[in-house]
């Protein structure tokens, strides 16, 4: 069932859901379109199933790497935004794709079930963004940050192909500078001084 989730993603991703055919996606993996409702009853629960696992394994991604972050909210945010970066423009780039391209498609039924996942993540950064403005980093409006943020994110696979983690993790200092208004030299020298004297060390303007 795996296979036909990943196949249906890749292809909704490429051709959109009304342009893919349950024809389609069942010769992706070598199956009958008959034998495809063994699996799903219709195209629409096929789609559900492509969202649910691109929230459930892109939120595994996120965790991951905040897990990882050495610690400190510029560095957690850092994290955050370059694990966004990954997802986006990584593995689970088509099932993202699907996700926010499709979400209107899904019967409401769905989007009431799939909702708290989705909302699992504008909870992380919206955890993140008050941090910031707790110590000092961040002085807009914390919502507007946050909806300006995040479609960017998303969109950064139309002006940019980044494949390696290294090219992701500069991007996402780039990013988190613009957000905090600063040149990205000083977000840099920030993150170090997070790590070395601990959070909650404040910007400081010369």
């Amino acid at each position: 069932m795996d296979e036909l989730i990943d196949a249906a993603s890749r292809l909704i991703s490429l051709q959109g859901y009304d342009r893919t055919s349950v024809r389609d996606i069942a010769q992706a993996v070598n199956l009958t379109s008959g034998s495809m409702f063994y699996h799903f009853k219709t195209k629409d629960d096929l789609l559900e199933a492509v969202i649910r696992k691109g929230i459930i394994d892109g939120l595994a991604f996120m965790n991951q790497a905040l897990d990882l972050a050495p610690g400190g909210t510029l560095n957690r945010f850092h994290a955050l935004v370059a694990a966004h970066i990954g997802v986006v423009q990584g593995e689970l780039r088509h099932f993202h794709r699907v996700w926010t391209r499709e979400w209107d498609r899904l019967q409401p039924e769905a989007r009431l079930r799939l909702r708290p996942l989705s909302e699992q993540y504008r909870e992380l950064m919206n955890a993140l963004l008050h941090s910031l403005a707790a110590e000092g980093h961040l002085h807009s409006d914390i919502e507007t940050a946050r909806h300006l943020l995040l479609p960017g994110l998303n969109w950064t696979p139309t002006w940019t192909s980044l494949k390696d983690k290294a090219s992701q993790a500069t991007l996402a200092e780039k990013i988190c500078a613009t957000v905090l208004n600063l040149p990205v030299d000083a977000f840099s020298d920030l993150m170090h001084a997070e790590t070395t004297t601990g959070p909650g060390h404040r910007r400081t303007i010369d």
